[in-house]
């Protein structure tokens, strides 16, 4: 329902049974007033739902998709200073997080697009389901730290499975201060994917013993092959 005709006794009582009936805040709605109350005439005034922008169009377009999936979830709105928060929730957020995320990345695309229809959002706009954003966080920082480690074992680069900006963001922010490793995105979406290799700085502290002590102070242990020493 956009907009309503209500007439009653006063302005404020035609408002306030429209804003009932339409379900919605003064803050949410533009009201006009048709005609002021007379001595045989009500209060006459039309109420018409604001357009939702920015991250409230965002909330509105998911809102519909999970009613028209019919899709048992609500969603609630988080404002933060550096990144805004849709967070959804109910007994369907299985279907609605998808094959590791899949459905949800959807969603997350597609309002990024709505929120960003009217003017550019001046925040980070994140969609999440019953803490999966934070789940899968905890998840990809394991696992880049594992293949890191191996990468530092065998000096050979590793290739990860194709990821969305956010979870590639993830492997980097937690490899970043790791000098013995490089990652580079390679590829186009939605193959784009991550590569983990070894600096030229591991390369080069291979064979190099005079770098022992710098190995074991970075946590890199070194074993003897011969007269030579091999990281792993």
């Amino acid at each position: 329902m956009e907009s309503i005709e209500k007439k009653a006794s006063s302005i404020e009582l035609a408002i306030e049974e429209g804003l009932k009936e339409m379900g919605l805040t003064k803050e949410q709605v533009e009201v006009e007033v048709l005609s002021e109350k007379g001595l045989f005439k009500k209060a006459h005034v039309k109420i018409t739902k604001k357009k939702a922008v920015g991250v409230d169009a965002a909330k509105e377009f998911i809102d519909n998709t999970l009613s028209l999936l019919g899709f048992d979830c609500v969603t609630t709105l988080e404002l933060g200073e550096e990144q805004d928060v849709i967070r959804i929730s109910g007994k369907d957020t299985g279907s609605v997080i998808g094959y590791r995320g899949d459905v949800l990345d959807s969603i997350q695309y597609l309002s990024h697009l709505v929120a960003n229809k009217s003017k550019p959002l001046e925040k980070r706009l994140l969609i999440d389901a019953e803490n999966y954003r934070d789940k899968r966080v905890a998840t990809l920082t394991s696992l880049a730290k594992k293949l890191a480690y191996k990468v530092r074992k065998t000096l050979r680069p590793v290739e990860l499975e194709p990821m969305n900006p956010f979870e590639r963001r993830i492997i980097h922010t937690t490899l970043q201060d790791d000098e013995y490793i490089v990652t580079s995105s390679v590829g186009e979406d939605p193959n784009r994917h991550l590569v983990i290799s070894p600096s030229e700085k591991a390369k080069n502290y291979m064979y190099d013993h005079s770098k022992k002590n710098d190995f074991k102070k970075n946590g890199i242990k070194t074993r003897s092959f011969g007269n030579k020493r091999r990281r792993f």
